[in-house]
């Protein structure tokens, strides 16, 4: 089992470094037009904003009601995480759907292929692990976290095309 896990992270380690080299040279060969504008910033803004609040409530909420009957089910470091990265998904749906994920001039299908890698490592990493389960002796494990990761950018991921879809059957109507 082992020597699998070694070929299957040299595996992926050849890839990813190919696909860096690729990237910057292709970033070299585009040039750098890309920035976010006014509207962009505000509402990244925006959307930090909310995502911290929600984090700060829910951290709240779950020290307030939920630490002392929950904490022999579920560590509480593996809950602190957890919230963390419901954190990330909001900001990143809310930047999304108000077109100030990606900047002015960046290609949506990139950043696709990109997020279904890491899903597709952090899916590979969870199921290779030899630990099995959220939680180890109290703490979370490194499967529970690529499971997060992987979970997280599926969320991101399916957003993009549910924007994109929306973007494509608003441009339709619009021209009918």
């Amino acid at each position: 089992m082992g020597n699998n896990i070694f070929d299957i992270l040299t595996t992926v380690a050849v890839f990813l470094v190919l696909f860096l080299i690729i990237m910057i040279i292709r970033k070299k060969l585009t040039g750098n037009n890309e920035h976010y504008d006014e509207r962009q910033i505000l509402v990244r803004g925006k959307g930090y904003k909310i995502s911290f609040m929600t984090t700060i409530l829910l951290n709240v909420f779950y020290a307030v009601f939920f630490y002392g009957p929950s904490k022999d089910i579920v560590s509480p470091q593996f809950v602190v995480i957890t919230i963390a990265f419901i954190g990330l998904a909001i900001y990143a749906i809310y930047c999304i759907f108000n077109d100030a994920y990606l900047q002015v001039g960046q290609k949506v299908g990139t950043w696709m292929t990109l997020i279904a890698f890491v899903i597709a490592c952090n899916l590979l990493a969870f199921f290779a692990s030899s630990t099995k389960g959220f939680t180890e002796d109290g703490l979370a494990t490194g499967s529970s976290l690529n499971l997060m990761v992987a979970v997280l950018f599926g969320a991101i991921l399916v957003s993009f095309l549910i924007k994109r879809f929306m973007d494509k059957r608003g441009d339709s109507h619009e021209e009918s």
